[in-house]
């Protein structure tokens, strides 16, 4: 099964894509998306704790615990990131995130750093993948970063590495039983998670009646927690079978690419408005990369 690692961070990347369309349809305020994508989906999984044996070292929860509070911590930067430097700056976070995962997942297994460099081509090739991933998706989105933007989004950033390399380690840690790893790392990081976010919602000036409008229940907090259930399942199994944590970030951090063509069909059949079109030089640098990440790794 660990060489399909690539076919399920595939499934992950689409859906992130979901994810990411879905919240522009339902132009909720971000901080109440939180809520749903966090405590919504913590107290819903609280219901099926009792079916699901959980035997793990204490270390795990603790991880779990702490990985909540950076994802608090990541939503928090991003949401002032956009608001001081604009939306479209903040995208670069998980993109560059995978070079810094990359060096780093070496630096922590250097035995698998070693064994790449007996073969120096396949290092060569691997590398030279996920840069070309990475700076498709980049180039992509043609974000306007300024040297002020990126030192405000550094610690987001090394935030997103340690949640992705934390991640991995977590998934070995419960490997015995990975589906209930899984299960019990979406449950306590969204109930971190989501506590901090509805706290900061709330002394913001939320009003709680916001959270429970059925329109909003209905349209955009169950479709959110359908999509982040898949997303937690997909993007956890996947760096469980990865190699490298890097690797599987690559494919799911390209995720952008289905959301722009979505926008493109949306607004061509839904909302008769034109979106920028893709450029095929990208696409093909893209999908030459990632073809030759999966051949390679």
């Amino acid at each position: 099964m660990q060489q399909y690692w690539w076919l399920v961070s595939f499934f992950a990347s689409f859906i992130f894509a979901m994810y990411i369309f879905a919240n522009q349809i339902f132009k909720l305020k971000g901080s109440l998306i939180m809520i749903y994508r966090g405590l919504g989906t913590g107290l819903f999984l609280l219901l099926f704790v009792p079916f699901i044996p959980h035997q793990f070292s204490p270390t795990f929860y603790y991880m779990c615990i702490f990985q909540g509070f950076l994802i608090a911590y990541l939503d928090n930067r991003l949401f002032n990131a956009a608001n001081r430097f604009g939306a479209e700056v903040t995208s670069v976070i998980q993109p560059l995130s995978v070079l810094f995962g990359f060096v780093l997942w070496f630096i922590l297994m250097p035995q698998q750093f070693f064994d790449l460099c007996a073969n120096p081509l396949r290092l060569a090739l691997i590398s030279a993948s996920v840069l070309g991933i990475v700076f498709s998706v980049l180039m992509l989105k043609k974000n306007p970063l300024n040297q002020l933007a990126l030192l405000y989004l550094l610690p987001a950033l090394l935030t997103v590495t340690v949640l992705d390399i934390q991640g991995k380690v977590l998934m070995y840690i419960g490997r015995e039983n990975v589906l209930a790893a899984i299960f019990y790392y979406s449950l306590i990081t969204s109930l971190v998670a989501g506590s901090i976010n509805a706290i900061a919602f709330f002394s913001g000036g939320g009003n709680i009646r916001e959270v429970f409008v059925p329109r909003n229940i209905l349209y955009a907090g169950v479709p959110v927690m359908v999509l982040i259930l898949s997303m937690y399942t997909l993007k956890n199994y996947s760096l469980y079978l990865g190699s490298n944590p890097a690797y599987v970030m690559a494919i799911i951090y390209a995720y952008p690419i289905w959301v722009l063509l979505a926008n493109n069909v949306y607004s061509r059949y839904v909302k008769h408005q034109d979106y920028a079109k893709p450029s095929k030089r990208v696409l093909i640098s893209m999908v030459i990369s990632i073809i030759v990440l999966i051949l390679t790794v």
